[in-house]
């Protein structure tokens, strides 16, 4: 069933359509918001938040074949109300960024911690572009911002990452 007919479908009730869309997405959306949240409560009740919002707002969703970039908005919109209630930041274990892959469970420690310095609208741009794999353009459109901007919050993210990570000679 193409993704278009699963969005009418849900828009009529269909709840196994609904459950088909959840299965497709549920793994992306979760981890995405586990990276942001990294527990993983919070991040299942957080993805669960995400859909009961999508099927709230079904009927002003205007299928443009973007669902995924849909949800990772609710998601994004989500994990920004949490960090408001929480004032908590935490990233994956595993973010890997552009050429400084790391090897040992110390190294991506140590990134993770240089993550955690930079400004958020950095953080967000570099998770949704390495994590995520989405393109700066997507990006923008999930943001609301030029593409222009996440490029340069990309270019600024790394140039501090390598900033911190050489004050402590680890490039």
């Amino acid at each position: 069933m193409k993704e278009h007919t699963i969005i009418e479908h849900i828009r009529h009730g269909d709840v196994n359509a609904l459950d088909t869309l959840i299965r497709q997405y549920y793994p992306q959306i979760y981890s995405y918001v586990y990276a942001r949240v990294k527990h993983r409560d919070i991040a299942a009740d957080i993805t669960q938040e995400v859909f009961i919002r999508f099927t709230q707002h079904i009927d002003s969703y205007t299928f443009q074949g973007k669902t995924k970039q849909y949800l990772l908005r609710i998601a994004i919109n989500q994990c920004n109300s949490w960090y408001a209630k929480y004032k908590e930041i935490a990233l994956p274990d595993d973010l890997e960024i552009a050429d400084e892959k790391t090897e040992d469970t110390y190294d991506r420690q140590r990134l993770i911690f240089y993550l955690n310095k930079l400004p958020d609208e950095q953080k967000d741009v570099l998770l949704l572009k390495y994590f995520e794999q989405l393109k700066s353009k997507e990006i923008a459109t999930l943001l609301n911002i030029s593409e222009s901007t996440v490029k340069t919050r990309v270019r600024l993210g790394l140039k501090k990452l390598k900033t911190y990570m050489k004050k402590e000679e680890w490039l």
